[in-house]
């Protein structure tokens, strides 16, 4: 009988809550409904345009900002300002911490910087400057046309004697060149112009042994007088046999033999 009781009295309880909970529920629709309505909002300020104006020509309320692309110039020009910082960084490395090797290893850079320039500057003179300019003028005094004067009106012979007796090798090496060509014109083995090279003239050459020691005359002048090297006495008489030997086959043998 004190079961039931008590079970009775959990069911009772329960109930009340139950209805506790949906009387709020319904008062707190209520509430929600009658203040949901137009009547108790607040009305639309309307702010003046010229006061809106003013604050959207003001960059600090400005929160859309586009970053214009940089051109390819202006990168370069970024790319090369970092790689300046760079190197003036790597030169001037410890030098504020007044150390003596610091300063040491600040002149072998110098000293470094100075080396590759020289050296950049010497081989540029050498393999490209030497093979643009004409021949000094204390040595040959002879351009391309004078070429054909020297051919058609002197006696070669004697200007190779005059630049050997001198000591002028390299000179004389020109001289004896020019001799073979003033023999190959006059024997009708090239058509002789000063504009043609080395090279029109050998394949004008139908003789294959006067070709083959044309070839050998032709790569030693080109490479004594434009190579600009010194001529030693031993390696000039040696061409100079080869030379003088070349222009005694010229004169026996014929054009189209």
């Amino acid at each position: 009988m004190e079961v039931k009781s008590r079970h009775f009295s959990y069911s009772l309880a329960f109930f009340l809550i139950l209805n506790c909970i949906g009387t709020g529920f319904v008062m707190a629709a209520s509430q929600f409904q009658s203040g949901d309505s137009l009547v108790g909002r607040p009305e639309i300020v309307e702010f003046e345009k010229s006061i809106i104006e003013s604050y959207q020509q003001n960059e600090d309320y400005n929160y859309f900002k586009y970053t214009k692309e940089e051109s390819a110039w202006s990168k370069f020009q970024n790319w090369l300002n970092l790689q300046i910082d760079k190197f003036i960084d790597w030169l001037l490395s410890g030098v504020s911490e007044g150390n003596f090797w610091n300063y040491l290893a600040l002149i072998f850079k110098i000293l470094l910087i100075i080396g590759l320039g020289v050296l950049i500057i010497w081989l540029f003179n050498k393999y490209y400057v030497v093979t643009q300019k004409s021949p000094p003028a204390d040595e040959s005094d002879i351009n391309l046309s004078e070429d054909e004067r020297l051919i058609q009106q002197k006696d070669l012979s004697i200007l190779v004697d005059e630049a050997e007796a001198e000591g002028n090798y390299r000179l004389a090496s020109r001289y004896l060149f020019l001799n073979i060509l003033k023999h190959l014109k006059d024997h009708d083995f090239i058509a002789y112009q000063f504009q043609k090279t080395n090279t029109d003239y050998k394949s004008e050459i139908n003789q294959p042994t006067i070709k083959s020691d044309f070839s050998y005359a032709s790569r030693f002048y080109e490479f004594v007088w434009y190579g600009d090297f010194t001529l030693k006495m031993d390696d000039f008489k040696t061409a100079k046999t080869r030379f003088e030997k070349l222009i005694e086959t010229i004169k026996t043998t014929k054009a189209n033999g």
